[in-house]
């Protein structure tokens, strides 16, 4: 069975940008253009074209048209890794921009640090606000917390040029282990604004509790940009003894 014409239309496109044909900001031809080369009506290429702003691959600009979109920086789940590492990885360029960094008291109305950090009202934590770069774009605000009782002087340490786990490494309480989970929201004003985006765009919240073996040493909500940031784990099957009444009457 053959796929619908906006689909081969679709995949042609897309072969031509993972291809690097076309390169990110570039125009793509207008919708007659497409039409006339691919010998089809335009309401199949906007068909075909959604296709391809739903995967993320292009962007639209009312009365302008449409442009391939910077492509997404993949991450794996199931290895933890600074986000200066995982840039390395990726082949990218690293940077930060310190926001805001300082020594806060724990309030009652702190319950995600006491809950997670095991901290009790009046401990006093370590707050970091971060703009991460990749190769000098903004992908993600980083907002960090961590015991102060475990790391005197850590402010005084240059929070732009180092990565965070280096330091806890070098106090031996570097994240061996974490628990994170990841929501989809809409970016606030403040925080768009930071990352090149429009108010209310979509990206993907994480928050991370970092452990050092059994010890909390960080909290962590990660604001990631929808359109530039995709994750992916690697699943196995749970193999579990499965007593039914048969095995027991046998």
């Amino acid at each position: 069975m053959m796929n619908p014409p906006y689909l081969a239309i679709a995949d042609a496109i897309r072969t031509e940008i993972l291809r690097r044909k076309l390169v990110p900001h570039s125009r793509l031809p207008s919708e007659p253009e497409l039409a006339k080369h691919h010998r089809a009506a335009r309401a199949t290429i906007r068909r075909a074209l959604a296709k391809l702003q739903e995967e993320g691959l292009i962007y639209s600009r009312k009365a302008v048209g449409s442009f391939v979109a910077e492509p997404r920086v993949e991450q794996d789940l199931d290895q933890l890794f600074s986000f200066s590492e995982f840039m390395i990885y990726r082949g990218m360029t690293p940077g930060t921009r310190l926001l805001a960094s300082g020594i806060r008291d724990v309030k009652p109305a702190d319950l995600p640090l006491m809950e997670h950090l095991k901290v009790k009202r009046g401990s006093r934590v370590l707050f970091l606000r971060r703009l991460r770069l990749g190769s000098g774009q903004p992908l993600v605000i980083a907002n960090t917390w961590l015991p102060e009782m475990h790391f005197p002087g850590f402010l005084n340490h240059d929070l732009e040029r180092r990565s965070v786990y280096e330091i806890m490494e070098s106090v031996g309480l570097k994240p061996t282990n974490a628990i994170e989970t990841i929501e989809a929201v809409t970016l606030p004003g403040e925080e768009a604004g930071l990352l090149g985006l429009s108010a209310q765009a979509p990206a993907l919240l994480v928050r991370r509790v970092g452990y050092a073996g059994k010890v909390p040493v960080e909290y962590a909500e990660d604001f990631y940009r929808g359109d530039r940031t995709q994750f992916r784990v690697r699943l196995g099957v749970l193999e579990k003894s499965v007593t039914t009444p048969d095995s027991l009457a046998g």
